[in-house]
């Protein structure tokens, strides 16, 4: 993937908004058949859900310098057929995996312009660098034409766990290292630390992103730093010690830092406490549970590596920050679900916690009852919220779609479902599948019920296996409800950001690389629960 120039960029965004609009024109969208032209069926004040209520279509449209209406009136349409799932039952079949694995290389390691070449021509190069979304106008987005720092190494770590070309991989994950290294070591002109930047530029490697944007963002450090021990243990693994010496972890604070690993964790272990954005860059607090509980998987991985280097000193400042972390917790939960922050409660962002920064120590397990409250919660909230999924109900479409948190306004049509936070909610629960097989032991009743009515069933699981089929039931609803809104031929697997709230159209930042390693992270942990 190669960001494009300015002038072959604006004539292809002219192109794709031309055929975008033939398309919506020229077909009706799920659930919903519109007049064309657009004929009013309320009032200026109109609300969305008294727009339903009467039957009408609410289709909102932004910008809107013809002022045309947003509650319009159906037209006598044939509505499309219920929804049918895959002969082989799978939500995504090794084909079609294999396909959204292609989108996500596409991603990855994008080529970078520079000037090194004779006589200053522009060269290629293998960066390292992983884009967002090589989109560069998502409507209300804007570019997603750069690294940040979060999105890139959650997609790293996800691709080393569900690629299994190990060469590749291999070859994908030294590159980002050089990447990293670069950004590290560049100056920041924002008057903060650059381990705490968003994002940097591309395809010019190694610059912070200078323009207005919510910062710091202290989770980066610890998933950064996470990814690469995930890539360190797998090189010692391989007697590649060498690499891990010279630029993860070198022992010396000339060189590198001390290496790309403990430049980032000695940030964490200092300044976990301290104010930040939320996983959005819309709000700051200094108890996100996203970023406490990610930093401290970060701090206790990275505990393990000082040790298996040799710096006992370090490993025993990290496990005290994470002790530290530890105890303030519990505190996110109160009695009903895992809030994220006192100024956002009801928030996917803890989801998406669970799946990544769990430590097999019982601090949150996937089966226990504060996971199961927290996905109850948020999937009640979500299936009110949106439209798509009353209208996906009655296709008979299984699963729930999943938005950012309650109160979300950030979308062309509306704040919609977020693949990456559904494709996260379907991912927990095939882990609370895992985890009661790894147990081999149902969990206590009040968590068992809550588990009950997450998957609608008529009587409680009584043994392991009947639980881990019920949450193998569960995920792959989820999964076939994002599957029915990216299965058209006009699609073809390219996951977006967003679907839109009414229609369930896919909206906002176009194939973004978080989807795509969701999606799939999601699918592999299927694989382990049937395994």
């Amino acid at each position: 993937m190669t960001c494009l120039p300015s002038r072959l960029l604006f004539v292809l965004i002219l192109l794709s908004a031309a055929i975008l609009a033939v398309h919506a024109q020229s077909h009706p969208v799920l659930g919903c058949f519109p007049d064309n032209p657009r004929t009013d069926c309320g009032n200026p004040t109109i609300t969305q859900q008294q727009c339903l209520q009467k039957g009408c279509c609410w289709l909102p449209v932004n910008p809107n310098p013809n002022n045309e209406p947003w509650c319009v009136n159906q037209t006598m349409g044939v509505p499309p057929p219920p929804f049918s799932p895959p002969a082989d039952g799978l939500p995504f079949n090794s084909t079609e995996r294999a396909l959204m694995m292609s989108y996500f290389l596409e991603n990855i390691n994008v080529c970078c312009i520079d000037s090194s070449g004779p006589d200053g021509t522009e060269q290629c190069q293998n960066c390292g660098g992983v884009v967002a979304a090589p989109d560069y106008n998502t409507g209300p987005g804007g570019n997603y034409c750069f690294a940040w720092i979060r999105d890139s190494a959650l997609s790293m770590r996800a691709l080393m766990n569900t690629n299994n070309d190990t060469t590749k991989v291999m070859s994908l994950m030294k590159n980002y290292v050089n990447w990293v290294l670069t950004n590290q070591a560049a100056d920041d002109p924002n008057g903060i630390d650059i381990r705490t930047e968003p994002k940097f530029t591309l395809p010019t490697p190694g610059y912070p992103f200078t323009g207005g944007w919510c910062r710091p963002q202290t989770d980066g450090p610890g998933l950064r730093a996470t990814t690469l021990i995930q890539f360190a243990n797998a090189l010692l693994a391989n007697q590649q010690q060498s690499f891990v010496q010279q630029y993860l972890w070198t022992g010396d604070s000339s060189q590198y830092n001390g290496g790309a690993i403990k430049f980032d964790l000695d940030w964490v272990a200092a300044n976990w406490a301290s104010s930040g954005c939320d996983l959005w860059e819309e709000i700051q607090s200094d108890d996100f549970f996203w970023n406490r509980y990610t930093m401290r998987y970060a701090l206790v991985q990275g505990s393990a590596l000082a040790s298996a280097m040799g710096d006992s000193s370090t490993a025993a400042s990290y496990t005290a920050a994470a002790a530290a972390i530890n105890a303030t917790l519990s505190a996110h939960y109160n009695g009903q679900f895992v809030y994220e922050s006192t100024n956002r409660q009801e928030d996917s962002a803890v989801i998406i916690a669970f799946t990544v920064g769990y430590l097999n120590d019982g601090i949150f397990a996937p089966d226990s009852q504060e996971v199961a409250g927290t996905l109850l919660t948020l999937a009640e909230l979500f299936h009110g919220m949106f439209y798509i999924n009353q209208q996906d109900d009655k296709q008979k479409v299984p699963g729930v779609l999943f938005g950012r948190y309650q109160g979300d306004t950030y979308g062309a049509g509306g704040a919609g479902p977020w693949i990456l936070c559904t494709g996260a909610a379907a991912q927990a629960m095939y882990d609370a599948g895992l985890e009661v097989l790894r147990k081999n032991a149902l969990p206590p009743l009040t968590a068992l019920k809550l588990w009950g009515r997450l998957f609608e069933v008529s009587t409680l699981p009584s043994t392991p296996a009947e639980f881990a089929a019920a949450a193998l039931s569960a995920g792959d609803g989820i999964l076939m409800r994002i599957r029915a809104h990216v299965e058209a031929p006009a699609i073809n697997f390219r996951l977006s950001e967003q679907f839109d709230p009414t229609t369930g159209a896919e909206q906002s930042a176009q194939s973004l690389t978080w989807s795509y390693s969701q999606v799939l992270l999601a699918c592999r942990h299927r694989d382990m629960l049937v395994a």
